[in-house]
């Protein structure tokens, strides 16, 4: 037995109860909550007339952008943090993925970092289990803005560290992209289908192109090929979904979080239920309450299927399969 097999797991949440620590002005450490990404971005030795030229379209880096999320982490009457009592009571099934994120916003909180903060967290579990629902309810409540990109089938570095110089269409890497986006220092880049990423000999492995962004040390001065200047990405939160961790490489895994989750139960069908209606009014832009209404039967089947394959992607799926018969049955009339 080696002295390794003696050192305590880590990978989940850390064996502190930080839910009992008051947060006082005491606990308050001055910090700089803004920062300036980028000093100076290169200009283009050729300008084309008519055309926003790098500088004008990512004039957002070279400014100060705010550390965010500071709504979300005010603690309520009963202690716990906004963000966490919402994400409680809408996925209570991930207890553990929200207890390992709760532990870090509280440490921010004592250490007077009042932004949302955390480590890069890979979410482990089947299809369907509800990984990527997670991942968007995290990023949607957090305030500080969110980008998704899907790595399922890429086999191209540039979908990760950007294009260089001489490209039709040059960006900077994901994260700086994100952040020129959403005008804050510290979104979350959700990456789903990590484990279904290819490798090209010749485009170069977007896997391993997430290494150099993720870790600390060389996300502060990341060289930007866009940019022809460093970028610091070091506050942007990360959010990693796959199937497995097969085929993940082990640099990478030490850098990441690894929580594995399963679905929700059958008893947990009308809380899904509503996330998945609230989710669909979003996309709609439409309030809850004009949703088509759903039949009664209608839900008892939804709950019947659900409760045979537990899978939340075939649910939504079916669930806008009901919702447009209802629709059929009873049309919309405009007058």
């Amino acid at each position: 037995m080696s002295d390794d097999d003696n050192l305590p797991d880590l990978s989940g949440p850390l064996p502190l109860d930080l839910s009992k620590v008051e947060i006082t002005p005491a606990h308050i450490i001055p910090t700089t909550e803004f920062i300036r990404p980028c000093k100076r971005i290169e200009p283009e030795t050729k300008e084309f007339v008519g055309f926003p030229t790098i500088v004008d379209r990512f004039a957002a880096l070279t400014s100060e952008l705010p550390l965010a999320g500071a709504a979300a982490m005010k603690p309520l009457a009963d202690g716990e943090l906004a963000i966490t009592a919402h994400l409680r009571a809408r996925a209570p099934w991930y207890a553990t993925a929200i207890d390992l994120l709760d532990q870090q916003w509280r440490l921010q909180l004592w250490l007077g970092r009042p932004w949302i903060a955390f480590r890069p967290l890979l979410l482990v579990g089947p299809p369907g289990c509800g990984k990527s629902h997670l991942a968007r309810m995290i990023a949607e409540r957090s305030g500080v803005g969110h980008s998704i990109l899907s790595l399922a089938g890429v086999a191209d570095a540039t979908t990760v560290e950007g294009t260089p110089r001489g490209f039709t269409n040059t960006m900077p890497c994901f994260p700086a992209l994100t952040m020129a986006q959403h005008g804050t220092a510290n979104p979350i880049v959700v990456v789903e289908e990590l484990d279904k990423a290819g490798v090209s000999a010749r485009h170069g492995d977007p896997v391993t192109a997430l290494l150099t962004l993720i870790e600390p040390g060389t996300a502060k001065q990341y060289w930007d090929r866009c940019l022809l200047a460093p970028v610091d990405v070091s506050h942007v939160n990360w959010i990693l979904t796959a199937n497995s961790l097969a085929g993940l490489p082990a640099p990478l895994r030490s850098r990441l979080d690894i929580v594995h989750v399963g679905g929700p139960a059958p008893k947990h069908f009308d809380i899904l239920l509503t996330n998945l209606l609230d989710e669909i009014a979003g996309q709609w832009r439409l309030p809850h309450a004009l949703l088509p209404t759903l039949a009664p039967a209608a839900e008892e089947l939804l709950c019947h299927r659900f409760a045979r394959h537990r899978s939340v992607r075939r649910l939504e799926r079916e669930l806008r399969a009901a919702m447009a018969a209802g629709i059929a049955a009873s049309p919309r009339r405009f007058s």
